[in-house]
C-alpha cells in the first residue's frame, strides 16, 4: 500500500535549547481575527490557503458516506464569501496549494482508487490547475510501470514555473521520490528532476532563485542539480517541519514545526536561515506544534498550528505572534478556530488561516474553519 504521510508526523525525543532572535514587536493586546468560515462545510477540513494578485484560495477535503473516503475541496474567496467551483475529481484529497495569479492556481494531493464504490487503498497523484474559469486535472509524467503515486507539495517561483513533489511505487512495491517542474510559458511540458532530498517525507516546498527548499523531517535545498540537507542548530536534528516562508524584507527563510519533548509531548519550533546558517527562534516552552508560518504586512512573523493541552488552548488552535517585547508569544486565539493547518498574507497585509472549527472529537474537526487578521 502506498502510505500517505500526514503533516506533523512522528518525531524523535530530544531536548531543545533555543537561541533568541529579535523580531519587531506588535502592539500589545491586538488580535483582530474575524471568523469567515464557509457555511455548509460539515465533515470538511481546509489544509492550505494561499493568495496572490487579489485571488485567495483554500483547499482541503471532505468525508461522508459517499466519498470513499475523501472528496477534494477548493474554494475561492469573493465579495459574496467562499465559492466552490466544480471539481474535476470526485474522490481524493488536496493537501497543498500555490497561487501565482488569478488564472494560475495549482493544487496537489492524492486520488483514491475505488472498485465498485469501495476504496482499495491504492492512491494516484492528483494535480489540478485553475485557469481562471475552471479546474482541470493535470497528468504528470511518472515513470512507466508506476503502480501507485501521491503528491504532497506544490509551489511556483517568481517566474511562474511550477514545482511539484511526490512519490510513486513500481509494480514490486518499491517506493521512489519524485520532483517535477513545469517551466513558465513554452510548451508546458513537465521535467522529472532529482528528488533525493535526504528526507523521509516532504510536507511543503518553497521555490527560491535557482532552486527550491523542501521541509519535512528536516530541511533540504535543491540547487537545480542536486539536494543538500541543511544543518540544523544544536539539538534540533529531530525537528519536524510543516511550514516554510520567505521574509520579504530580509530574504530570510523561516521554517516552523515541532520537536518531541519528554515533558511537553511536542514543543513548537521555528528556525530561520540568514544566508549563512540556520538559527533557532525562541518559542514558548509549552505543548504545541506549528503547521505554517507567514509574515504580516509589517514583516512580523505569525505562526499557526495546534495544541492539545487545555491549559494552552481550550479549542486546540495555537497561534504565535510577536509580543510587546518582540518575542513570540501565544496571546491570540482566532474565534471559532480549532486546529490550524496553514496561513498566508495577502497584498493588503491581511493574514489568512485555515483548518478545522472548534469542537473536534477524537482529533476530527466538525467542519472547515477560515479566519482573517488585519
Amino acid at each position: 500500500m502506498f502510505l500517505f504521510l500526514p503533516r506533523a508526523a512522528t518525531a524523535v525525543a530530544i531536548g531543545l535549547v533555543a537561541v533568541v532572535v529579535a523580531v519587531s514587536p506588535a502592539t500589545a493586546g491586538t488580535s483582530n481575527w474575524r471568523d469567515i468560515s464557509p457555511p455548509g462545510s460539515e465533515d470538511s477540513v481546509l489544509r492550505d490557503v494561499e493568495t496572490a494578485g487579489g485571488a485567495t484560495w483554500a483547499i482541503g477535503l471532505r468525508t461522508d458516506a459517499t466519498t470513499h473516503p475523501f472528496a477534494p475541496v477548493a474554494m475561492l474567496w469573493t465579495r459574496n464569501g467562499w465559492q466552490a467551483p466544480p471539481q474535476p475529481a470526485d474522490q481524493g484529497r488536496l493537501d497543498d496549494l500555490t497561487v501565482y495569479a488569478p488564472d494560475q492556481v495549482w493544487a496537489a494531493g492524492t486520488r483514491n482508487e475505488t472498485v465498485d464504490g469501495t476504496e482499495k487503498g491504492h492512491g494516484h497523484a492528483l494535480l489540478q490547475h485553475w485557469n481562471g474559469a475552471a479546474w482541470n486535472e493535470v497528468t504528470l509524467p511518472f515513470p512507466e510501470g508506476t503502480d501507485q503515486s501521491a503528491l504532497s507539495a506544490v509551489d511556483t517561483d517568481t517566474n511562474g514555473s511550477v514545482w511539484v513533489y511526490g512519490g510513486y511505487a513500481d509494480a514490486a512495491g518499491e517506493y521512489f521520490p519524485a520532483l517535477f517542474r513545469r517551466n513558465a510559458g513554452g510548451s508546458g511540458q513537465w521535467t522529472l528532476l532529482p528528488a533525493d532530498t535526504g528526507l523521509t517525507w516532504v510536507s511543503r516546498l518553497k521555490a527560491v532563485p535557482g532552486g527550491v527548499y523542501a521541509v519535512g523531517d528536516g530541511i533540504s535545498r535543491f540547487d537545480g542539480t542536486s539536494w543538500t540537507r541543511q544543518s540544523m542548530p544544536p539539538k534540533l536534528d529531530g525537528a519536524m517541519f510543516d511550514g516554510i516562508a520567505i521574509r520579504a524584507t530580509t530574504n530570510e527563510v523561516w521554517a516552523a514545526g515541532y520537536i518531541r519533548d519528554e515533558t511537553l509531548g511536542r514543543r513548537p519550533v521555528i528556525v530561520r536561515y540568514d544566508g549563512s546558517s540556520w538559527r533557532a527562534v525562541r518559542t514558548p516552552a509549552e505543548t504545541g506544534q506549528l503547521s505554517d508560518i507567514t509574515f504580516d504586512g509589517s514583516g512580523r512573523p505569525i505562526a499557526v498550528g495546534e495544541s492539545w493541552d487545555p491549559a494552552v488552548s481550550q479549542n486546540g488552535n495555537y497561534v504565535l505572534t510577536p509580543g510587546p517585547r518582540g518575542s513570540l508569544t501565544h496571546d491570540e486565539e482566532p474565534p471559532g478556530a480549532g486546529y490550524l493547518y496553514a496561513a498566508a498574507t495577502d497584498s493588503t497585509g491581511r493574514t489568512w488561516t485555515v483548518g478545522g472549527r472548534a469542537g473536534a472529537e477524537n482529533g476530527i474537526s466538525p467542519s472547515a474553519y477560515a479566519g482573517i487578521r488585519r
